[in-house]
């Protein structure tokens, strides 16, 4: 039997080798993410958060700070940095030039909304 569609589900976020970061609208919403924001990502315990970074002098530019990918205002996301990228794809030992990935449930603490990535399963 030959599988048409691998993979059903859209991811919710991926990087890629150049720098480039998509982010889908449902992180952006949870993350409440604005033109002018920047994502990080943390370490925890082995398990990789992403959040945002607000910044309030918004004329300048920031490392992976954060764009709408559509001139109309839609709601997904791009972001640039390549030293995000590569340090994600050599912590978790990816060695393609893309990786798409769900993320958990969000959280919040000490008033940062963190939403976990799943990297043990990658799309």
């Amino acid at each position: 039997m030959i599988k048409l569609l691998e993979h059903t589900r859209r991811p919710d976020i991926s990087f890629y080798r150049n720098g480039t970061i998509r982010i889908a609208s449902r992180v952006a919403r949870i993350l409440s993410l604005r033109p002018g924001d920047a994502i990080n990502i943390a370490v925890n315990d082995g398990e990789y958060l992403l959040y945002a970074v607000r910044y309030q002098n918004t004329n300048c530019r920031y490392e992976a700070q954060c764009y709408r990918s559509k001139r109309g205002g839609g709601e997904n996301y791009c972001a640039n940095s390549v030293r995000l990228c590569r340090a994600l794809f050599n912590s978790v030992g990816v060695k393609s030039e893309r990786v798409s990935y769900m993320t958990g449930e969000a959280y919040e603490k000490n008033g940062v909304v963190y939403v976990p990535i799943i990297t043990l399963h990658p799309l």
